[in-house]
């Protein structure tokens, strides 16, 4: 049988030709010299790596039956075929860069997959069937066009990375607080508008990127996220930050860059001071977040204080502003 009898794309030929391997890393031949398949090699591929050629179609992928690895990244897939589904062993497949407009139905086929990547490409939505992926591990949909996440992404209970970096949500799903082994989630550069109290139930996020969204509001359960390290709040709209942010006992780095909206502060600025405070002795302000706050903050919650105590005179207040390092 020929080559040309199964798959009907010049591009994924000339890939298939070099890029077949087996689980050594070995290369497999999968065509003679005549352009004729080698049936018996065919069973022996699990990995192929088609990064870069130009490919439209996929048609003929499922007669590689023990395929574990699937790289299609930056070609010019639009859609996927039907038959994808029936690649039963499949863990990792790399769809990253192509054309696709929505989420692969037949995706939902693969009980097995572990990594998904689909970044780079124009999906609008996914189906409620995302939940079909008991496996999944890691889940990328960065540069997108989602406006909405399925409840059903909370049956994804083996979960640890989900990012979705570049789209439009503004808001998440109750049911994301299932997600029980996530430790990273990246929303940055959305239109999230509030940090739900259901984020704070992921006990084990370490990991929560927020950058460039429109929030205003975190949930004072933010301190119930007992093993975050990392929390990057750059570029936002806050006008509170809850004292309970304090209670994260292994946090590493805050960011907050640009993390306020100055003019309408709601919160009581001798708290607000505490809490920086509290963050600096822990050393997990880095210097550009330091020098926003001494240039950009700290003026705005002077004039606050003053203005409330109607007075310039330090020693009248003293007793209510416990920010140490800061003078009038």
């Amino acid at each position: 049988m020929k080559a040309t009898d199964i798959f009907k794309d010049e591009s994924f030929i000339e890939c298939l030709k070099k890029e077949t391997f087996d689980e050594k890393g070995n290369h497999i031949k999968i065509f003679n010299d005549k352009g004729k398949i080698i049936k018996k090699n065919i069973n022996k591929v699990t990995y192929i790596d088609c990064l870069l050629y130009w490919i439209t179609n996929i048609k003929g992928i499922s007669i590689f039956i023990n395929l574990e690895i699937l790289n299609l990244s930056n070609n010019q897939i639009k859609e996927l075929p039907e038959e994808i589904g029936y690649l039963k062993n499949l863990k990792k497949l790399n769809l990253s860069n192509n054309q696709i407009k929505r989420f692969p139905y037949e995706i939902n086929k693969l009980k097995n997959l572990e990594v998904l990547y689909l970044n780079d490409n124009q999906i609008k939505k996914f189906p409620k069937e995302i939940g079909n992926l008991k496996n999944l591990k890691r889940l990328y949909l960065s540069n997108n066009k989602i406006k909405k996440l399925p409840k059903e992404i909370g049956k994804l209970k083996n979960l640890k990375e989900l990012f979705l970096i570049h789209n439009k949500i503004k808001n998440l799903p109750k049911e994301i607080w299932k997600l029980e082994n996530l430790e990273i989630l990246n929303l940055s550069y959305n239109q999230i508008e509030e940090i739900p109290k259901e984020i704070c139930k992921l006990k084990n996020l370490k990991n929560l990127y927020l950058i460039y969204n429109q929030i205003k509001k975190i949930s004072k359960r933010i301190g119930k996220l007992i093993n975050l390290e990392e929390l990057n709040l750059n570029i936002n709209q806050l006008l509170w930050l809850p004292k309970e942010i304090l209670e994260l006992n292994k946090l590493k780095c805050i960011c907050l860059n640009k993390a306020f909206k100055l003019d309408d502060l709601k919160q009581e600025p001798e708290e607000l001071f505490y809490i920086f405070k509290k963050l600096k002795d822990k050393n997990v302000l880095d210097d550009y977040d330091l020098e926003y706050l001494e240039e950009k903050v700290y003026p705005i919650l002077t004039e606050k204080i003053k203005e409330k105590y109607k007075t310039d005179d330090f020693k009248k207040i003293k007793d209510n502003l416990i920010f140490d390092n800061f003078t009038f």
